[in-house]
């Protein structure tokens, strides 16, 4: 703070205490300070200068830091202030302590100032606080309301609306019932008119303003606020109050009344203050029963001061106090009026019209006209002593003041042109007034030629602003009317004249229009029509409006002079000048015919028909000319001339104005009755001919036909039929949406008919199609034109009319799928749509018609049960052995191509009614409103229908429902199907409730379905099943009739056998069923009759398999099992059996072994030889037969489950332990056999593989002594067999590492290298693109996948491998590019390809595993982190030169960044790590090497002792390693010369930095050991000291050369210098240094 500021302050705080200190008597009125202190200061409630409150008994100390920083200055800090008490009076404390005293008298004190706060923001929350806490306080505040009332009302008037608007609020809130507003007025009225009073005329600028640090402008409008919001409040209070009350206070109003500082605020600057005081005044006036109002005194102030002034922001409010005060007391322009002739009223009110509106309103003018009718006559008219009005001096030109004023202010520069309108009007109707005092026939005319004339000079060419006459804005012809009726009105004679003058400017503008070759000729030629057309449309209304015959004649003559110079003028200039071609329609249009049809005037025209309009057709004017032939239908040879120009046209060449004309000829009336109505049917569809290929002029054409009700009504059909054609074709498409746009415009109800005819659902289908194009443009006029033909329908409450076309649509669209169909979604809008707008009594119908019926299924099914299933499906679905069982018959078929219809996206018929039926009761109650016997179709087909798409989602059959391809997102279609099931489920369980109806026949037609070997019955058969399985979990009890196993049975229906056996809820008959069905099958020969046991054994295992869900498996007796499963291995011996009978037998086995685990017998090895034989025969064929690997794995899992748990049968363990190895590598060779065989569509052979997986690597990998065998098996197209080969090479490999490198010590010509086939793998990177699809859905492809796991087993080659081993390794990655190209990928991914690098905090970069992340991208970015991490840790050399030399330089820093943030520290850890797990395994007895590991600080500390000291060094890793290299220190240097021990630290960060491989630190480590120790073997002590190393830290160096000893040389110079000579210390000769 500035000497200056802390004195001004100082000044202020003194002002303030002198004040208060000077202050001495009683309070005035109001609360005001009755005497005034020095300088004129006052003691008011709202002066600035104010005694600070009392804030020392406060005791919430937040309160009382609030209402000090309310005190200070800065309109910010006191808005938090309020906004800080807003909080406390809201907070629960203050709800439970309430409002201390001190708090009320301090916020009493301060509220007045605050309330006119120079802060719009703090005077809002200062009203809005005080009405907060008036409510708080209740009647307590009631004592002190005197002290606020007068400002809290007076703050209501604010001249912000917020502000006002919240003191009004505070104020309601406090007094919420009208009486109790209306009961404060009365009681406080007092204190109000006195606080106003003297906020009025006791305070000013200075009082209410600190001018120190408040600028001129804020104090002004601070003082212009407090003082028109207490005159508002005063005038308020006049209104409010009755006369009865106001008496009681007549002193305090009459002191107001005749106080002149009142009335001179009238004339204030600030219009607020202005208008409060005209607000006043109006409240005087009706409550002038008073008698307190000074007439003179507002004549004065209010008249002759006022009008002059500028009245910019309130001259409306002034006008309308104006009015008021001249209806009560017209004296005050005149009587009361003191002005001089230079002052006088009409002076002064010339200037305040000469001014406009002043920003005022268009009913400003208006407010004008109404006062000057009732001001004094002698104001408006010409000053006496100048004219005597109606003498003859008249003739003197005498003006008219208010005229020329009114004027005036209409040409103002900032008069706002909407206004001009009101401003004219204004005008003419004071020349009206004045009028009626003009009564001598000269001297009007005079004054109208002067002052209205003048306006009919620019009718026909309006002049632009700046003109002293011109007309703007909105309302010019109603002006111009006005005016020409007026001037007709009081002098015809000039009318006269002056009409013969418009009427030849009106021809001479025809005459002067531009050519053909100007460039503006189309503007010129525009203008003149537009011109004609407000000149006889004046005319017209002019004869409406006059029954003068002398206006009449005037007419008749001016017309045929105008018609015949326009004739004339189309004939000289052949048509060109197209506006008088206007002017003629025009004229013959509006004027009526008495007027030109004159002889002359109608022969003249007549003529021009006949002879030169049939030459002038192909002219610009030829519209305009055609629609002059309407007007003359009745006369004779009419027709005939209607025929030569129809011929005219058509004989014509194509051309823009032949094509006006057609328009013209066909929109016209008379077509029908003069017979010409086929003539123009061919020309209007030869134009939409031309129209659909791009020909946009013939539109207008289109748009008349069918406008045109003498057309006839099959035209318009035929142009809609046309319409709808084009939307086939692609070329037309947007101009036919134009078309049909057009025809909705012009024939509603010819629409409207069409789209209930036969051809309506066309139209309606292809517009829905169109609404889905990927165009924009087509598709949002297509959606335009739809909502219109919506629009049509609804409009004329004709729903009912379109609503069996748009079922068609949707029926059509269901049953038919093409190119052009509809999309699913639009389908169920639609369905939707009419079911919300279809009557009650027509639900059930309309319902009915949307949901397909049985034959519509059946049609959209009948394709996909002509094809044998896939047999792979028999592994996912209880009767998948009955596939074995279709006839022979249906699988002949599969090679016909039976052709299935498709939409653009591929979905078959059956799709999209199955999408359409699940979304639509999904989202309307349409199920619930169909019959029972419809619904239960609907169930049953869409079961039917699930099993369909299921089973395509689980392979891909031909012809599937939908086309598959890898490049085609499926999420939607999985998510349907999920919808579908989920539907069908939820009608399930409606079987335990009261709707259980369709429900049963649903499941009765199904069931008899079944019958048969077809396609059909099985997929009926899975559809019983599924939907008693849903039953049975709804409900948990089946009930199936038991007789349908029997009956079918002996009937060979054995689907609907087994269809029954998985269904039914009796054990017992199912006991039976499978003790008899093992019975007959162990006395049969399988060979004999295959097809016999192959029925058999496929009921026998769903037999087996409904018993182990019911739990009642072990029922079955073990003897008979023991023979049938002899039996079974008998009959397996067979080379003949066929595949199917052996994988059924395969799942017998799996299923009764458990049962006979505890038999002994060699049955047990032979079925481990028919699981080895087995497998081994699926490899030869490749895996193709999915039943029977599948079959053969359940097996062979089965048996090592029973032999590695139960080991009491030695006859299963021996068999096992004798075929486990054997067993193992034919798993090997059936997993090497499918590597090319993709399971990424194939559900069944993915669950083959995943099984394979689980049997190879679980609990733990099998071991595989060929494992090299399995590397192409990496890049399998099965994501189960990748991760088994990997699995097992990830064992395989390390343990490998410890034979190689004993052979690489061993053998000097032994060389190791990496695997060439798993180097093979990673030459080249996959496409990085299919990175960048990578989602929580979609996997990482798995060649992708391949490469990454070949980085892994790579480096898996480095551990348990020694230096040198790895070193070889080292030189085979060298070799290629193999790093460099996985480095540039994987930071593309990591970083380039990203907004933001990948975080790597998520993920452990040491270690991985396929299952620690279930997401497929963070499964891959934790892969790629993984293998970088190991590119850091086993190739940091060759890692660093990429990122030195290859990397991208902007990608360089990024990429050190990101190792350092979430690698490095990891790689450091490992490489410390190592150093700690070496260091006890070295030989202390050779060595005294100490080594200190610090992870946390990333360095090591090594450390050789010399004779108590040490020599140390400390290598430490930079943050960025192997990034950046490693630092090699020195710490004590002992015994070793500098150059030396400088080469020995070079030499070790050399082969820590070079190294190439993992375990560069210890190299290091050892080679500064060796330098070490070699430098110091055979070190003597020095024969002085007795110490090897000296004080200075140096070895003996000096040697004697007679007794060869070593001495320190320091130790020598002091013995040399203690004893006095230079003699050997031990020999004691002189010293020679040998």
């Amino acid at each position: 703070m500035s000497k200056k500021q802390f004195k001004s302050q100082a000044s202020s705080s003194r002002a303030v205490s002198t004040t208060f200190g000077a202050t001495s008597g009683t309070s005035g009125i109001g609360g005001f300070a009755a005497s005034q202190p020095f300088g004129g200061a006052s003691g008011s409630l709202l002066s600035y200068v104010y005694e600070p409150p009392d804030l020392s008994t406060i005791s919430e100390p937040n309160i009382v830091v609030a209402f000090k920083n309310l005190q200070k200055k800065d309109g910010t800090t006191k808005a938090k202030a309020l906004e800080e008490l807003q909080s406390y009076i809201a907070s629960e404390q203050f709800k439970q302590d309430g409002v201390e005293d001190p708090v009320m008298e301090a916020w009493i004190m301060l509220y007045p100032r605050t309330s006119i706060d120079s802060s719009r923001r703090v005077r809002q929350l200062a009203h809005s606080f005080h009405g907060e806490f008036s409510v708080s306080c209740g009647k307590r505040i009631a004592r002190l309301m005197p002290k606020v009332i007068g400002a809290w009302l007076a703050g209501s008037q604010d001249n912000d609306k917020l502000v006002a608007r919240a003191a009004e609020e505070a104020f309601q809130k406090m007094f919420p019932v009208k009486s109790k507003q209306d009961a404060v007025w009365q009681v406080y009225q007092q204190i109000v008119i006195s606080y106003c009073k003297r906020a009025i005329l006791e305070e000013s600028v200075t009082t209410l303003s600190d001018e120190r640090t408040t600028s001129p402008d804020v104090a002004e409008a601070k003082y212009a606020r407090v003082v028109g919001a207490a005159i508002y409040t005063v005038a308020n209070a006049l209104e409010v109050l009755p006369l009865t009350e106001l008496r009681h206070q007549i002193e305090l109003y009459k002191s107001l009344a005749h106080s002149k500082s009142v009335w001179k605020l009238a004339s204030y600057s600030d219009p607020f203050v202005r208008k409060a005081v005209y607000r006043l005044v109006c409240s005087l006036l009706r409550k002038r029963d008073l008698e307190i109002i000074d007439y003179a005194m507002i004549s004065t102030s209010v008249l002759q001061d006022a009008l002059h002034v500028d009245q910019t922001g309130s001259a409306y409010d002034y006008c309308k106090m104006l009015i008021e005060l001249s209806e009560t007391c017209p004296d005050v322009w005149t009587e009361y009026y003191p002005g001089s002739a230079r002052r006088s009223a009409q002076r002064r009110l010339c200037q305040f019209l000469s001014k406009g509106s002043q920003g005022g309103p268009p009913d400003f003018w208006k407010q004008i006209s109404r006062l000057l009718e009732i001001l004094p006559s002698r104001i408006i008219h010409p000053i006496e002593d100048e004219i005597e009005i109606g003498s003859a001096s008249a003739d003197q030109n005498p003006r008219f003041p208010v005229l020329d004023a009114i004027h005036d202010g209409i040409n103002r520069r900032d008069e706002y042109q909407g206004n001009h309108g009101e401003a004219w009007q204004t005008y003419l109707s004071t020349v009206k007034l004045i009028l009626q005092s003009i009564s001598s026939p000269g001297p009007r005319q005079h004054f109208m030629e002067v002052y209205v004339a003048h306006l009919m000079d620019q009718y026909l060419k309006p002049v632009g602003k700046g003109e002293r006459w011109a007309v703007l804005g909105p309302n010019r012809e109603d002006i111009f009317k006005n005016a020409i009726s007026l001037i007709l009105q009081s002098c015809p004679a000039l009318f006269t004249r002056i009409w013969q003058e418009l009427s030849d400017a009106f021809v001479q503008i025809l005459q002067q229009s531009l050519p053909e070759q100007s460039k503006d000729y189309t503007r010129s030629q525009e203008s003149g029509a537009h011109a004609a057309k407000r000149w006889y449309t004046l005319q017209a209304e002019l004869i409406k409006s006059s029954v003068s015959g002398h206006i009449q004649a005037t007419f008749e003559q001016t017309s045929a002079s105008e018609i015949m110079s326009a004739a004339d003028l189309l004939k000289s200039r052949n048509g060109k000048p197209y506006s008088a071609a206007a002017a003629l329609e025009t004229a013959l249009h509006l004027i009526p015919k008495s007027t030109i049809q004159v002889n002359t005037t109608k022969d003249v025209l007549l003529d021009f028909l006949r002879l030169d309009v049939p030459n002038l057709l192909l002219s610009p004017s030829s519209p305009y000319l055609i629609g002059m032939l309407s007007t003359f239908e009745g006369e004779s040879d009419v027709r005939q001339l209607w025929i030569d120009s129809i011929q005219t046209l058509m004989n014509a060449p194509d051309s823009t104005i032949k094509f006006q004309a057609l328009r013209s000829l066909i929109s016209s009336p008379w077509l029908e009755s003069l017979g010409l109505s086929n003539d123009m049917v061919s020309a209007a569809k030869r134009s939409l001919q031309y129209a659909l290929h791009g020909n946009k002029s013939c539109w207008p054409i289109v748009a008349a036909a069918m406008a045109n009700p003498c057309l006839p009504d099959d035209l318009t059909d035929n142009i809609l039929a046309s319409l709808t054609d084009s939307l086939s074709i692609e070329s037309e498409v947007a101009t036919g949406l134009h078309g049909l746009e057009i025809a909705i415009q012009q024939n509603e109800q010819g629409m409207r008919r069409f789209s209930a005819s036969p051809k309506g659902p066309t139209l309606l289908s292809r517009l829905l199609f169109l609404a889905e194009s990927p165009i924009p443009n087509i598709s949002q006029e297509a959606r335009k034109v739809d909502a219109k033909v919506r629009q049509a329908h609804s409009s004329a409450g004709s729903l009912g009319i379109s609503q069996s076309s748009r079922i068609d649509v949707v029926k059509n669209g269901l049953e038919i799928a093409d190119s052009a169909s509809l999309s699913i979604a639009s389908l169920e809008s639609e369905a939707i749509e009419l079911i919300r707008h279809a009557a009650e009594n027509e639900v059930e119908m309309v319902a009915q018609a949307l949901l397909p019926d049985e034959a519509q299924w059946a049609t959209a099914l009948e394709p996909f049960f002509q094809y044998h299933p896939d047999p792979a499906l028999g592994i996912t679905n209880s009767l998948g052995g009955v596939l074995s069982l279709i006839t022979q018959e249906s699988r002949q078929r599969n090679g016909q191509a039976i052709p299935v219809p498709r939409d653009a996206n591929g979905y078959s018929p059956a799709l999209r009614m199955a999408w359409y039926v699940t979304a639509l009761c999904t989202s309307t109650n349409i199920f619930d409103a169909v019959t029972i016997h419809r619904k239960a179709i609907t169930y049953h087909y869409l079961a039917l229908f699930v099993q369909l798409a299921t089973d395509q989602l689980s392979v891909s059959p031909f012809p599937g429902l939908w086309k598959s391809s890898e490049t085609k997102d499926d999420s939607a279609l999985v998510s349907f199907v999920a919808d579908s099931q989920y539907m069908v489920a939820k009608w399930s369980q409606r079987s335990s409730t009261k709707d259980e109806a369709f429900v049963q026949e649903a499941q009765n037609s199904t069931l008899a379905s079944t019958m048969g070997l077809s396609a059909l019955a099985y997929y009926h058969g899975r559809v019983y099943t599924a939907l008693k399985s849903e039953e049975e979990e709804t409900s948990g009890v089946i009930i199936t009739d038991e007789n349908y196993l029997s009956t079918a049975q002996e009937a060979s229906d054995p689907i609907t056998a087994a269809v029954t056996l998985c269904s039914i809820s009796n054990p017992k008959a199912v006991l039976y069923t499978c003790n008899r069905l093992i019975a007959n099958l162990t006395g049969l020969t399988f060979t004999d009759s295959p097809a016999t046991c192959l029925l058999q054994v496929v009921l026998l295992n769903t037999a087996i398999r409904r018993l182990q869900d019911l739990d009642r498996l072990e029922e079955l007796p073990q003897p008979r099992l023991v023979f049938f499963v002899k039996h079974i291995v008998m009959q397996l011996h067979s080379a003949t059996l066929s595949l199917a009978i052996t994988a059924e037998l395969f799942k017998t086995l799996g299923g009764i072994l458990e049962l006979i685990k505890d038999i002994y017998g060699l049955f047990w090895e032979e079925i481990m030889g028919f699981v080895i034989n087995s497998c081994s025969r699926v490899t030869q064929e490749k895996g193709s037969d999915v039943p029977l690997s599948h079959a053969t794995l359940r097996l062979y899992e089965t048996i090592k489950r029973l032999a590695t748990t139960y080991d009491e049968n030695e006859d299963l363990t021996d068999s096992w332990a004798q075929a486990k190895s054997a067993a193992g590598e034919s798993l090997v060779r059936l997993m090497q056999s499918q590597t090319d065989l993709s399971d990424k569509a194939n559900q069944p052979r993915r669950i083959v593989n995943e099984l394979l997986e689980r049997l190879l690597t679980k609990p733990s990998p099998m071991s595989y002594n060929a494992a090299e065998d399995l590397y192409p098996v990496i890049v399998s197209e099965s994501s189960a067999l990748q991760r088994a080969a990997y699995q097992m090479l990830h064992k395989y490999i390390p343990e490998k590492q410890e034979d190689l490198s004993i052979e690489v010590a061993l053998s000097k010509t032994f060389t190791a290298k990496l695997p060439e086939e798993l180097l093979s793998l990673i030459l080249t990177v996959p496409q990085y693109d299919e990175l960048l699809t990578l989602d929580g859905e979609h996997p990482l492809p798995l060649h992708f996948n391949g490469y990454l796991l070949s980085w892994v087993l790579i480096f898996d080659h480095w551990s348990n491998a020694t230096h040198k081993l790895q070193s070889e390794y080292v030189s085979s990655i060298k070799e290629g590019t193999y790093l460099n190209n996985f480095l540039s990928m994987a930071f593309d991914y990591l970083i380039s390809s990203r907004a933001k690098p990948v975080d790597g905090s998520r993920y452990n970069p040491e270690h991985y595993s396929p299952d620690d992340n279930d997401l497929p991208e963070r499964n891959t970015t934790a892969l790629i982190i993984h293998i970088y991490f190991l590119c850091l840790k086993n190739l940091p050399t060759l890692s660093k030169i990429w990122w030195r030399d290859a990397c991208p330089r902007q990608l360089q820093k990024p990429v050190e960044a990101w190792t350092e943030k979430y690698v490095s520290p990891t790689v450091i850890a490992a490489e410390l790590a190592t150093v700690t797990a070496w260091l006890p395994t070295q030989d202390t007895t050779d060595t005294s090497l100490t080594v200190k590991v610090s992870s946390r600080a990333h360095e090591l500390t090594a450390s050789y002792p010399l004779d108590e000291q040490y020599m140390s060094i400390r290598i430490v890793l930079p943050p960025t390693y192997p990034l950046a290299s490693v630092v090699v220190e020195s710490i004590h240097r002992v015994g070793i010369d500098e150059k030396k021990w400088r080469s020995w630290l070079l030499t070790t960060a050399g082969v820590i930095n070079f190294s190439g491989t993992s375990g560069a630190i210890i190299e290091g480590l050892v080679a500064w050991g060796k330098n070490v120790t070699g430098a110091l073997k055979g070190q003597s002590e020095c024969a002085i000291c007795y110490s090897v190393v000296s004080a200075d830290r140096q070895l003996p160096s000096k040697r004697c050369g007679t007794c060869r000893n070593l001495f320190h040389g320091s130790c020598l110079f002091r013995w040399f210098r203690s004893s006095g000579s230079s003699s050997c210390p031990l020999c004691r000769n002189a010293f020679n240094y040998g």
